[in-house]
């Protein structure tokens, strides 16, 4: 009975924040209620009680470990330090993929990861807890779809807001012209720093190479979890 108390709550969990998170305007709370959503996961996996949900939910928390450390990167230190503003309204006048070329490059392999497209190890992740989610909870699966569909939208519209938004700021009056001028001067004045580079390089790197080869994790998750008594 508590498995299916705690499946229903995950699978809520996933759609409630995922449709939430569509609703923000403040990158970082866009962020944060993914993170609820990609946690969500995790539980799903731990109420399955068999060996393929409970190894994709360890292998979630390491992957959202990573992908939620490299979006939080790129919002706080990259862009917030340099813009003061995480707002998706005014970042979308800033023009940030040319200002911030890495910062742009950095969020959308962090995106990519976060809706979990094949070859990161957020893909990795959630498909070895849906093949666990199907053999408890077939239902399960296809409502937890739908979070996943609303989990690309929120991911791409602030990736589009953030950095490819480009009438963001063609409609703008002079005065606000101006403010967004002084807004992109400062931000060239201050690059990416190699520190940020390496700390987002490595984040990167973790991502893919899980994503790419989930083995190297999975064949010291499952042995495991496969001595766990309570797993049928």
């Amino acid at each position: 009975m508590w498995r299916t108390t705690f499946a229903v709550l995950a699978v809520v969990g996933i759609v409630y924040a995922a449709a939430v998170a569509l609703r923000q305007r403040d990158l970082k709370f866009v962020i944060g209620y993914s993170s609820v959503s990609h946690m969500g996961f995790v539980l799903l996996g731990l109420a399955t009680a068999n060996v393929f949900g409970v190894s994709g939910a360890v292998l979630q928390m390491f992957s959202h470990g990573v992908i939620g450390a490299l979006l939080f990167a790129v919002a706080g230190t990259m862009i917030y330090r340099r813009t003061h503003t995480r707002d998706l309204d005014a970042l979308a006048t800033m023009n940030l993929r040319r200002a911030l070329p890495f910062a742009a490059f950095t969020f959308v392999v962090a995106s990519a990861g976060s809706m979990g497209i094949p070859g990161f190890s957020g893909f990795a992740a959630e498909i070895t807890i849906l093949i666990g989610v199907w053999k408890a909870y077939p239902v399960a699966v296809w409502i937890v779809g739908a979070g996943m569909v609303l989990v690309a939208a929120f991911t791409l519209r602030a990736l589009k807001r953030a950095f490819f938004d480009v009438d963001g700021g063609s409609s703008a009056p002079s005065g606000d012209a101006k403010q967004t001028s002084s807004a992109e001067r400062s931000i060239h004045l201050e690059p990416i720093t190699a520190p940020e580079k390496l700390g987002a390089g490595l984040l990167m790197f973790a991502t893919l190479a899980v994503g790419l080869y989930p083995k190297m994790l999975l064949d010291r998750i499952q042995p495991a979890v496969e001595a766990m008594r309570f797993l049928r």
